[in-house]
C-alpha cells in the first residue's frame, strides 16, 4: 500500500530566477535549503516543512495571475500559505514590500469553531501567497480541528 508521508518539495517555475530568489530569501527573509549559486539557474528556499525549487524556465508566459475567489480562477495550483502568529505584525512588515491581492484583510470562520485572519500577495512572478492567522477551535490545533480522525 501506498504511504505518502508529507510533502518534501514544491517547484516553481521563473523566467527570472535570481529575482524570485532575492523575494523569497530577501524580501520574505526565508533561509536557503541548499547554497544559491545564481549562475545554476536555481535555488533551493527552506520554508520550514517543505523545500520551495525555484527553477528557470525559458518557455511561454506565466499563467494569468488568479484573486482571492476561488470560483472565480481557472482550476489548478491556487496559492499556498505562510502561517504567522500576528497577521497585523505581518502586513505591517509586508507593506510597501509585495503587492497586496486585496485592499484589506479577510476573515473566514467555519461552523466548527475553527477561523483564520489572513491577506493575499504576490510574488515578483504573479503566483498568490498568503500570511495566515488560524484560530484553532478551543485550543485544538487549526490544522487537525476539522479532521475527525485527529481532532480528538
Amino acid at each position: 500500500m501506498l504511504r505518502l508521508k508529507r510533502i518534501d518539495n514544491m517547484d516553481i517555475l521563473s523566467h527570472d530566477v535570481p529575482r524570485l530568489a532575492d523575494f523569497y530569501h530577501g524580501v520574505l527573509g526565508l533561509p536557503f535549503h541548499l547554497p544559491y549559486e545564481p549562475e545554476e539557474g536555481w535555488a533551493a528556499i527552506d520554508l520550514g516543512n517543505v523545500t520551495l525549487y525555484l527553477f528557470t524556465s525559458e518557455t511561454g508566459e506565466h499563467a494569468p495571475r488568479r484573486t482571492e475567489i476561488n470560483a472565480e480562477n481557472a482550476p489548478g495550483l491556487d496559492s499556498f500559505a505562510f502561517e504567522v502568529d500576528d497577521l497585523d505584525a505581518a502586513v505591517a512588515e509586508l507593506d510597501g514590500k509585495v503587492e497586496w491581492v486585496t485592499e484589506e484583510q479577510i476573515v473566514w470562520k467555519h461552523p466548527s469553531g475553527v477561523w483564520y485572519r489572513y491577506r493575499p500577495f504576490y510574488d515578483p512572478d504573479g503566483n498568490m501567497l498568503y500570511v495566515t492567522e488560524p484560530h484553532p477551535q478551543d485550543g485544538a490545533d487549526a490544522r487537525t480541528a476539522s479532521d475527525p480522525e485527529t481532532a480528538a
